[in-house]
C-alpha cells in the first residue's frame, strides 16, 4: 500500500524572464512601479491599495524599509520589508510622475483612484494586470501572481521562517505551499542533467 500524497495548491508564479519582460515593456511609469512594488515586496493587493504616500516617501526620498502598518495588514499583523534598489527607483517614478505634479500630501493614497482622496481599488489593479498580461506576456496575469513570484524567488535563497515573516503569514503552514517545486524548478533540475560536470 503506497502512502497517500498530501495534496497541495499549484503555485502560479512568473519566471524571472517573464517578470523582466513585463517590467521592461511596461511604458506607463506608474503601472511599472505598481508591478515592481508588488513583485519585490510580496504585498497583498489590498495592502498595496491602502498604502499612503508617507509609507513610501520620507524626508524627500524613498524609504528603505517598508513598514506594513497593522491598520492595513491582514489580521492586523504588522511586518517590515526591506526594499530593493529597483523598488526605490519605482518610488522615485511615483514621486516624479504621480505625486509631485498634483502636490500629493503625504497622507494621501500612494496609488490614488480617479478621485485622489480614494485609493485605487483591487478590482482596478486586477484589470491593469489582466491587460498587461494579455498584451505583453500572453498569459492570464493576476495581482496575486506577483506575491507568489516574490515567495517562490525567496524560497530558493532563504529560510522558510524568513519567507513567512516577509509574507506576513500567521502560520508557517501557509508558507509551506512554496516548498513544493513548480514547473520552472522541475525544468531546472532536468537542465542540470545536461550540464557537463566540472573537470577536476
Amino acid at each position: 500500500m503506497y502512502p497517500t500524497e498530501t495534496p497541495h495548491r499549484t503555485i502560479n508564479s512568473l519566471t524571472e524572464t517573464q517578470l523582466e519582460t513585463l517590467l521592461s515593456q511596461t511604458r506607463n511609469r506608474w503601472h511599472r512601479a505598481l508591478f515592481t512594488i508588488l513583485a519585490d515586496t510580496g504585498l497583498r493587493v489590498a495592502e498595496l491599495c491602502q498604502l499612503k504616500v508617507f509609507d513610501l516617501w520620507l524626508l524627500g526620498e524613498p524609504i528603505g524599509l517598508l513598514d506594513v502598518r497593522a491598520a492595513i495588514a491582514k489580521n492586523h499583523k504588522p511586518r517590515s520589508i526591506p526594499l530593493t534598489p529597483r523598488c526605490c527607483e519605482a518610488i522615485l517614478d511615483l514621486h516624479d510622475g504621480l505625486w509631485s505634479p498634483t502636490d500629493q500630501p503625504l497622507d494621501h493614497y500612494a496609488f490614488p483612484g480617479h478621485n485622489h482622496r480614494l485609493p485605487l481599488s483591487p478590482r482596478s489593479i486586477q484589470r491593469i494586470c489582466s491587460r498587461y498580461g494579455r498584451q505583453i506576456l500572453h498569459i492570464r496575469l493576476t495581482p496575486h501572481m506577483f506575491r507568489h513570484t516574490f515567495a517562490t524567488r525567496l524560497m530558493r535563497k532563504v529560510n522558510i521562517r524568513i519567507v513567512q515573516q516577509l509574507l506576513g503569514h500567521s502560520s508557517i503552514t501557509a508558507t509551506q505551499i512554496y516548498t513544493h517545486p513548480n514547473t520552472q524548478d522541475l525544468q531546472s533540475a532536468i537542465d542540470a542533467l545536461n550540464t557537463p560536470a566540472p573537470k577536476t
